[in-house]
């Protein structure tokens, strides 16, 4: 077995063959190439994803791909790579963004020069079809922001939802990963990140350019709006001694997700959402730990939502 790299790059794929090409290219074009290894993890996909993968091992050395017959979710999957990996450092990305041509030796060098242990940097969204974008440089001294605070940053903050992140293995492997409770893996990582992190640097340049003509599972406004709650949700019920100001950050998310739901998975309670969303807001306090629970009911009796578990490939 040849020695273990420096940075696992882990990248969940569904149904993402119309793009791979472009992904798997913009990693080969890396300048400086790093001293990584590529870890890509089919989630069942029904497009020939995993085998278009294998036939561009020979254009990206590090290339591995993980097969799996089952569609399980983007959070188990980023959890599966993740726990194959071999790096120091996990670059977790999605497999419909194309990164900066410099972006993982920029995010490695900020990393390490802050002392970190966990770094996010912005994605791009673009109407350009994949083959047309071409995604600028980071730069030398991009804009960036520290924090020795990370939950409370993150849980206070708004951004860090996409994934974009440089993270040690250390760090995901005591944050637990991605919740495997909850299907998208957006919402509750960064959380859980933060809850055991040390030192976080919130890059402000773009890292990555998503393509519109991908397919985003956070266009399903009801999954969307019930992994949210979930995220938040679950860190509270986790874990009940969270600062204050924590915990009051975390309960004003779960309301905004219920209320935002409204007309998205939770029809017919419109006046209770809204008097829970305005008084979440109020400086001081907001809705009893009774009333999550219950809106949590109202989540897990909507159609249509994807568990994190075993079974078919969603339609």
């Amino acid at each position: 077995m040849t020695a273990a790299p420096d940075i696992s790059v882990v990248v969940p794929v569904f149904d993402k063959a119309d793009i791979l090409p472009h992904v798997v290219a913009a990693f080969a074009a890396q300048d400086p190439m790093p001293d990584a290894e590529y870890v890509f993890i089919d989630d069942g996909s029904r497009d020939g994803s995993a085998a278009l993968l294998r036939g561009l091992a020979s254009k990206l050395p590090g290339l591995r791909v993980i097969g799996n017959a089952d569609n399980a979710g983007p959070a188990l999957r980023t959890n599966q790579g993740a726990a194959a990996a071999r790096g120091r450092l996990l670059c977790l990305l999605d497999a419909d963004e194309i990164i900066a041509p410099d972006a993982i030796a920029a995010m490695v060098r900020i990393l390490g020069e802050i002392g970190a242990d966990c770094l996010h940097g912005k994605v791009e969204r673009s109407d350009l079809a994949p083959a047309a974008i071409v995604p600028q440089p980071v730069g030398p001294s991009p804009v960036y922001r520290v924090s020795d605070a990370p939950l409370a940053t993150i849980a206070a903050g708004r951004g860090f939802v996409r994934m974009a992140w440089l993270v040690t293995a250390e760090l995901f492997r005591a944050a637990g990963g991605c919740d495997p409770r909850i299907y998208i893996q957006d919402e509750s990582l960064p959380l859980r990140l933060g809850l055991r992190g040390r030192r976080f640097v919130d890059l402000r340049a773009r890292v990555t350019t998503a393509s519109a003509a991908g397919g985003h599972l956070s266009r399903a406004r009801a999954q969307q709006h019930h992994d949210r709650f979930f995220a938040s949700y679950n860190l509270l019920g986790d874990h009940p001694d969270l600062p204050a100001a924590v915990s009051r950050a975390l309960t004003r998310k779960c309301f905004s997700a219920a209320w935002k739901a409204v007309g998205a998975g939770l029809d017919g309670h419109r006046g209770r959402l809204l008097l829970d969303y305005i008084a979440s807001r109020l400086p001081w306090g907001g809705p009893r730990r009774d009333e999550l629970d219950h809106i949590a009911q109202l989540f897990r009796a909507v159609e249509g939502i994807r568990r994190p578990s075993a079974g078919t490939p969603p339609a």
